[in-house]
């Protein structure tokens, strides 16, 4: 068997994966123990990537610091995406499946009042168009009522889009939830 030994560490090699892990409890990569007795700490929210991809080459040098984000973004090729979808076209099922079995709905509740879910203490912020003073109802609640939202969404331009006046034959822009055909009154009449 294979070994490579990095800060008195054995690791040997993952032939499913490639990666070297440690011999050695509690069980970690070898690319993240060279960075972590180099560099100290990894944040959360970072992997460590190999610039030349080659997964036994774990030299400090080889190694660098990015955002899981992006890691995971540059190493999903489409056989990856393909595979993923695949998966979660099979699981699909089960899972809902699950969720509305009576283990499921015990967990939801279970986690439910663990994470007192639904009965937060939300302070008071102002709404976003009339400016009036309320308690949101939700943690990303930012209107007071559904009338201000929707004068939001008029005066943002949110949900314009483009029509041919039927007068006129002139593109002009309409909000989409309206029945809006003619681009002015005068275009009404013609």
């Amino acid at each position: 068997m294979k070994r490579q030994s990095h800060f008195n560490r054995e690791f040997y090699q993952d032939n499913k994966k490639g990666y070297w892990i440690s011999i050695d409890y509690p069980r970690i990569r070898a690319h993240r123990w060279v960075w972590i007795n180099n560099h100290g700490n990894i944040p959360k929210g970072y992997h460590i990537h190999h610039k030349d991809k080659d997964k036994s080459n774990n030299d400090i040098s080889n190694l660098e610091l990015i955002e899981a984000s992006k890691h995971l973004r540059d190493h999903m090729t489409l056989e990856r995406r393909k595979k993923a979808s695949e998966w979660a076209a099979k699981i699909r099922p089960l899972t809902k499946k699950w969720h509305n079995s009576e283990e499921g709905i015990a967990w939801h509740k279970y986690h439910a009042l663990k994470f007192n879910f639904g009965k937060w203490d939300f302070k008071n912020i102002n709404c976003k168009v009339c400016k009036i003073n309320f308690t949101p109802k939700t943690h990303h609640q930012e209107f007071c009522s559904n009338n201000c939202k929707s004068q939001w969404r008029r005066l943002s331009g949110l949900d314009d889009i483009k029509r041919i006046c039927e007068g006129c034959k002139n593109e002009f822009t309409a909000n989409k939830y309206t029945k809006t055909r003619f681009c002015t009154k005068k275009c009404r009449y013609i």
